[in-house]
């Protein structure tokens, strides 16, 4: 009895193939069917989501921060306050595009990973905190922290030292998130990882 060949169709090219493996393991199971499957709910326990993330809510933080406790003290802390300020806005802003972009697609993801933006990006992230938190951090020391020492010795309460000195921490903590991350765009934009 001849033996039946059983022939495949050819598969329709690399990238059409992991589109289809891709579509299959998105979204959240409920009962029997998938929900969300616009969203790639796996890149946020990557390497690269879980450090946007960190991004994301550092600089939120850090943010927040500045506009509920340093208004009020920014004619005395001066241009280190608008610097760190516009930073944190600027990076924070992209940092939540590329975050929702990266999660909505992952092709994007990976188009992006391999340009040099991601680099580039990272690396003027990490050099502008870095550089704005340490400002920040002279400003702070030298305007502020003799005015809290004034007004804890009157009785007063200056909420500003605090909140500002852990806002230029966490700045510190910021750009080395944006470090690590330019090292980790860096080896995926030159195929090591």
């Amino acid at each position: 009895m001849p033996s039946a060949v059983i022939r495949m169709p050819p598969a329709a090219g690399p990238h059409r193939a992991g589109h289809l493996n891709e579509r299959g393991n998105r979204g959240v199971r409920i009962c029997c069917c998938r929900v969300l499957t616009c969203v790639n709910l796996d890149f946020f326990v990557s390497k690269n989501g879980i450090l946007k993330c960190f991004e994301l809510v550092l600089g939120w933080f850090c943010q927040t921060m500045l506009v509920q406790f340093g208004m009020d003290s920014a004619k005395d802390i001066g241009e280190a306050f608008w610097g760190f300020l516009t930073t944190c806005s600027a990076f924070l802003l992209t940092t939540t595009i590329l975050l929702l972009c990266y999660t909505i697609s992952a092709r994007t993801f990976h188009l992006v990973r391999q340009s040099i933006f991601e680099v580039v990006y990272n690396g003027l992230a990490c050099v502008m905190y870095l550089s704005a938190s340490s400002y920040l951090g002279f400003a702070v020391n030298v305007f502020l922290y003799p005015k809290f020492l004034m007004f804890k010795t009157t009785g007063g309460i200056h909420s500003a030292y605090p909140a500002m000195t852990a806002v230029y921490y966490m700045g510190g903590i910021v750009g080395l998130v944006y470090g690590v991350d330019t090292f980790v765009a860096y080896r995926h934009l030159k195929g090591f990882a």
